[in-house]
């Protein structure tokens, strides 16, 4: 491959059109969860895709959590978690696990489990899920808590430091901190700034701003293995992006990124990283509520 360029992603057998989804990555596919058509009623659908085969496969729903959107899912490396979101009524704090090998479902504890809210954050550290920020359906939180599959129990996590409170915002998780960047405050009042938590000794610190870079929110993030890279969303509701940058935290350094011309602009979408490529799919724009379609960036460094 070329150091940098784009594929387009099947939508044969793909699961209904979509935005406020989830993704993970399995390290062979990617399950697609939740999210609506752009409006209530919300899903508990969903779809797996095998980008070896460029193909489709339904998920079970058979005990799945409730329909929601502005959810999180994060992947344990045998199963997908997830939880939080919003059911067009409530922001919620439940969630559930799934098993793609029995294609199953399982609940998970609320015990000492964070606020209810939506538009948080949420990684996989190899051992427990931390959850982050978003939205309570009153205020933006810079609060959080660490989940623990194996005990099914919830801990909180430091507030010293943290960055300032939004919804929306991205993470990544780099093999020892989680990186959240973007969010907004309220929605007139997207950011370009974020932070870096070390859970081993619960704590926070800063990290350079990009001021080539727009302020965004409801865009995606991926981890290459040494690099963030953060691309589309949106500045305002009314204005899509299809522009990004990549984020060096060894040298707390940024730099551009190329764009597509022909993958339209969007926003509550999903991205993942295949291990040489990242594959976006979804989301919304101007002229579309919900996109069932997507690409693949590749990234060489």
């Amino acid at each position: 491959y070329a150091k940098e360029s784009w594929v387009i992603v099947s939508n044969v057998n793909a699961p209904k059109a979509r935005t406020l989804h989830t993704t993970v990555w399995t390290r062979e596919r990617m399950i697609v969860w939740g999210g609506g058509p752009g409006n209530v009623p919300f899903f508990n659908t969903g779809g797996m895709y095998d980008p070896s085969a460029d193909a489709w496969n339904p998920i079970s729903v058979q005990n799945a959590p409730g329909t929601r959107s502005f959810h999180t899912a994060v992947w344990t490396g045998n199963r997908m978690i997830v939880w939080g979101g919003y059911n067009g009524k409530n922001t919620l704090n439940t969630g559930g696990t799934y098993d793609p090998i029995t294609n199953t479902w399982s609940p998970m504890s609320i015990q000492n489990a964070p606020e209810t809210r939506s538009f948080h954050t949420a990684v996989w550290t190899g051992n427990r899920m931390i959850v982050w920020g978003g939205f309570n359906g009153k205020n933006t939180l810079n609060t959080g808590g660490m989940y623990d599959p194996i005990t099914n129990t919830w801990s909180p996590i430091s507030i010293q430091n943290a960055p300032k409170a939004r919804g929306a915002s991205t993470v990544v998780w780099t093999g020892d901190r989680m990186i959240i960047w973007g969010g907004h405050n309220t929605p007139s009042s997207p950011l370009r700034s974020g932070g870096i938590y070390d859970p081993a000794t619960d704590t926070w610190e800063s990290m350079a701003n990009y001021n080539l870079l727009e302020p965004r929110s409801n865009h995606t993030a991926v981890w290459t293995g040494d690099r963030m890279i953060i691309w589309g969303g949106h500045n305002t509701p009314s204005s899509p992006l299809r522009s990004g940058g990549i984020y060096d935290p060894a040298t707390d350094t940024w730099e551009s990124m190329a764009n597509y011309n022909l993958l339209e602009p969007r926003s509550n979408h999903t991205a993942v990283w295949i291990g040489d490529r990242m594959i976006i799919w979804g989301g919304q724009n101007t002229t579309s509520p919900s996109l069932n379609s997507g690409g693949m960036y590749i990234y060489n460094n």
